[in-house]
């Protein structure tokens, strides 16, 4: 199964990637995960200093930015699509392009961004699973991570965009928007939010 977390910034989906695989391996299950954006040279050198306000992007640039590391990575998720007891799991996606590009900055249309994840062969995931944290709460783990010295990105640093994005991922989940969602509290515990994920995977038969 292709299994992705999303949060707003700050909500824990990285976290609770490693703390679900870490989980999953232990019990003999096949998984395999990985965090988006891909932090790699394109990202350091183009999308990273334009999160920073360093450099500017047109629409399509940031678009296109956003779609390549998915198109790069799809020959590594579709051997786990629909597959029970073998994972894919990420942490941000193309869910994420949607509802920060599309939805909240309205750099492209959702039809059209849609088409482009057709177009560009992006695998959709099985289930996306949303982790619903205040943005106050979001911000305050966000400033407390262990080595997180690096100054906040233009959306990390805005209280108004992390709760727009808060309304957006709700909305993306009461409408299904591009792939199948379920919403769970993240403001419990570290491990309360772990069990409440592997709870989901074990009633959806995923594991």
């Amino acid at each position: 199964m292709f299994i992705v977390l999303e949060s707003i910034d700050g909500g824990g989906k990285g976290l609770q990637r490693i703390e679900v695989s870490d989980y999953l391996a232990k019990k003999g299950i096949n998984i395999k995960g990985v965090e988006f954006p891909i932090h790699n040279v394109f990202y350091e050198s183009i999308i990273h200093p334009a999160l920073q306000g360093e450099t500017t992007m047109n629409s399509a640039s940031w678009i296109l930015s956003f779609l390549l590391d998915k198109t790069l990575f799809a020959n590594k998720i579709r051997p786990y699509l629909n597959q029970a007891n073998k994972i894919f799991l990420a942490d941000g996606y193309f869910t994420t392009t949607i509802a920060y590009q599309s939805l909240l900055m309205k750099l492209v249309e959702l039809d059209k961004l849609l088409q482009y994840g057709v177009e560009f062969e992006i695998p959709k995931p099985d289930l996306t699973i949303y982790l619903d944290v205040e943005p106050e709460i979001a911000i305050e783990r966000k400033n407390k991570e262990e080595g997180h010295e690096e100054v906040p990105d233009m959306f990390e640093k805005s209280i108004e965009k992390q709760k727009q994005l808060q309304s957006i991922f709700r909305k993306m989940v009461k409408e299904q928007i591009y792939c199948p969602w379920v919403q769970i509290d993240g403001n419990k515990t570290i491990k309360e939010v772990t069990n409440s994920i592997v709870d989901i995977l074990k009633k959806r038969k995923i594991i």
